[in-house]
């Protein structure tokens, strides 16, 4: 008997079961899909952090020390150290913005317009212009607060004065009001580490002091001459200030990264898998009972010159065309499911989900909004595909054996 008559048999058996089947293919594809989904979410969000890390440079450190001020004195010192290339000093201080009525929440930045460049990689500046570095309460404003509104007219103009309420930072309880002048709107930037140029303020060191009242840094961005010097800047700096110096730099980071995001999809991947096997026990139950179902039949078969093999392979191919279907309608559904669910988490910034911020006293904390792109692995949609004709197939063994080793008589005569 031919393979191609074998499959007709079989999608003809299936078909008379359209309901079962249905239920059948239907868990399959949930198992497939939550692969494929879950997997793209986890990748999506590790290359995200990684390329935000890599716009950063190989040849920088993330400096603060807990429980202590950094002061002009500290960056004078780290300027001098061997293999400093240049000290960024930043304040930072989140806030709440009144842009047309409605209270939005903004992270402020003090710093130099040169030092937010070498950050920035380019100041993209859509309307206005930058700030000059002086004590004048002048801002540039992230896109999204200038666009706030999800249209094409923007909330924030150049010119324009908006009313900032600030929160006390680590070293300060206190809280201050003020008024900034709007000097312009930077274009869209996308996710960053550290700074998220699109929900935040920027305005000079001299103005941010002034606003805050403080006479202190956050932290320090520090670049070295060199990506060899980094091992040797870090020693440096905790053997002048100690066990409470934090010095961290983006390419650690990224392998920290990367090992949470390889063990996260192994997690999730094992947990959709979970879904797959429960797939499986059901393809298992069916075909058990549509075997019994079908004794007279498989007699009538047998009789009619059918070999153990042929009713074997028959019923292998319903179970491989259950796992077939389900697998290709899983992947594709898994695909779209992988875009859909940004959205479904809060939006296509993912406000759920925020991105490492250096916070100072607190190292790595809760910071900034952050962006992702979910990224279908083409490997692991092979597997998840793979996979569920494999276990369709495989949990069709036992009946598909109970069905070849039917007696004919007694299968004619069972009732």
């Amino acid at each position: 008997m031919r393979a191609k008559d074998m499959i007709i048999l079989a999608y003809k058996a299936l078909w008379t079961h359209k309901l079962r089947t249905s239920l059948l293919i239907l868990s399959v594809i949930i198992g497939v899909a939550a692969i494929v989904a879950l997997t793209a979410q986890t990748e999506g969000i590790g290359k995200s952090i990684v390329s935000s890390l890599q716009k950063l440079g190989p040849d920088t450190l993330i400096f603060n020390v807990f429980n202590r001020r950094l002061t002009d004195t500290d960056v004078a010192l780290i300027r001098s150290l061997d293999g400093v290339r240049d000290v960024i000093p930043i304040i930072r201080s989140e806030a709440s913005v009144n842009i047309g009525g409605n209270i939005v929440s903004a992270t402020i930045y003090g710093i130099n317009i040169e030092d937010l460049e070498k950050l920035l990689g380019d100041i993209k500046v859509i309307n206005g212009e930058i700030y000059q570095d002086s004590s004048a309460p002048m801002a540039l404003v992230g896109y999204q607060l200038a666009y706030s509104n999800s249209s094409d007219t923007p909330m924030i103009i150049p010119g324009q004065m908006i009313l900032v309420a600030t929160r006390g930072g680590f070293f300060s309880t206190s809280s201050a009001t003020a008024s900034l002048i709007v000097s312009g709107v930077l274009d869209s930037y996308g996710s960053m580490f550290l700074i998220s140029p699109d929900t935040s303020i920027f305005i000079s060191l001299q103005a941010a002091s002034k606003m805050l009242r403080r006479t202190w840094y956050d932290m320090l961005i520090i670049k070295v001459s060199d990506p060899s010097y980094l091992d040797m800047v870090s020693e440096t700096l905790r053997n002048i200030y100690g066990s409470t110096a934090s010095v961290t730099s983006p390419t650690q980071i990224i392998q920290t990264t990367q090992n949470i995001v390889i063990q996260l999809s192994i997690l999730l991947g094992g947990i959709a898998a979970i879904s797959l096997a429960t797939a499986s026990l059901g393809v298992l139950n069916m075909m058990i009972v549509t075997v019994t179902e079908r004794t007279r039949e498989i007699g009538t078969l047998k009789a009619l010159g059918f070999k153990d093999r042929h009713i074997l392979m028959q019923i292998l191919f319903e179970g491989f065309i259950i796992g077939l279907v389900g697998g290709v309608l899983g992947v594709i559904i898994g695909v779209a499911v992988s875009y859909m669910l940004p959205n479904i988490l809060g939006g296509s910034l993912l406000r759920g989900f925020r991105a490492p911020m250096y916070t100072a006293g607190r190292g790595f904390g809760g910071g900034v909004a952050f962006s992702y792109t979910p990224y279908i692995n083409p490997v692991m949609m092979l597997v998840a595909f793979a996979l569920a004709p494999t276990v369709s197939v495989i949990s069709s063994l036992y009946p598909a054996w109970r069905a070849s080793k039917m007696d004919p008589v007694r299968a004619l005569r069972y009732e």
